[in-house]
């Protein structure tokens, strides 16, 4: 069944905070902290008991355990033209044109520096899993840069303060992207989105594309994709990769 509603709020935040409240939803129904799932464009995301957002120069930590008073606790520069942050384990891995920082936030109030990827200069959204960060590089004028760079990296970070690129693959306009088991999410733009298995690193097979629709970001989450982009929120069912569906549509008033 397919789903039209409109909402004139900004999708964006709606976005991270749909998926925030679906991930707290499968957690016992005792109240404990959790880890909103939030997409690779996000530019601040919650882990615990605390909040991380990053600018143009550097990471902001609050204390959130009081959810009704919430306690500013420090700022760290990080570098230029930081753009991403995305979660995982005891890690912070933050986007920016120049590349991909590493913290480590084991003390969740005071993340210490781990370890720099550099790349052409260009918009760098990170996604990861335990072992391997995905980086898409893109060109174009909303990225500040002149080349002409449109490809997916993926990098090594078994050992996080010694990461190494695995692979380089091509690609169309990436934006956003998301990973579940061995699939790789990559919003394209005006050119939809491609689901490619990954578990073939230097091969990247390309199992489906969304056609039809611009996409800027996406979160696959237990077999649902939310894709964003400026027509609204799509929600796909990618229970079988190769014959991803849609499910609904919320859509933005322009």
């Amino acid at each position: 069944m397919k789903m039209t509603v409109n909402l004139s709020s900004n999708l964006g935040f709606i976005f991270f905070i749909i998926l925030h409240i679906c991930a707290a939803c499968n957690k016992d129904s005792q109240y404990q902290s959790t880890t909103g799932k939030g997409g690779s464009m996000a530019r601040f995301t919650i882990t615990g008991d605390n909040f991380y957002v990053v600018d143009d120069r550097a990471l902001k930590v609050f204390d959130i355990s009081t959810p009704g008073t919430p306690v500013y606790i420090k700022e760290i520069n990080v570098g230029m033209s930081i753009e991403t942050i995305f979660p995982h384990n005891n890690k912070l891995f933050i986007g920016s044109r120049n590349g991909m920082y590493i913290y480590n936030i084991t003390n969740p109030t005071d993340p210490q520096f781990v370890a720099e990827v550099t790349h052409i200069i260009s918009c760098d959204p990170v996604v990861v899993n335990d072992s391997l960060a995905f980086i898409t590089l893109r060109s174009g004028g909303d990225c500040r840069t002149s080349s002409n760079v449109n490809q997916l990296e993926i990098i090594n970070i078994t050992d996080p303060a010694n990461p190494a690129v695995r692979a380089v693959h091509p690609m169309s306009t990436p934006y956003g992207l998301g990973i579940d088991s061995n699939l790789v999410f990559i919003c394209h733009g005006k050119s939809g989105l491609g689901v490619y298995d990954f578990m073939k690193i230097d091969t990247l097979d390309n199992l489906f594309t969304i056609e039809g629709i611009e996409t800027f970001d996406v979160i696959p989450f237990q077999k649902i994709l939310y894709v964003i982009g400026p027509t609204g929120l799509y929600q796909y069912s990618y229970t079988h990769p190769d014959s991803i569906y849609l499910l609904s549509h919320i859509a933005n008033y322009q």
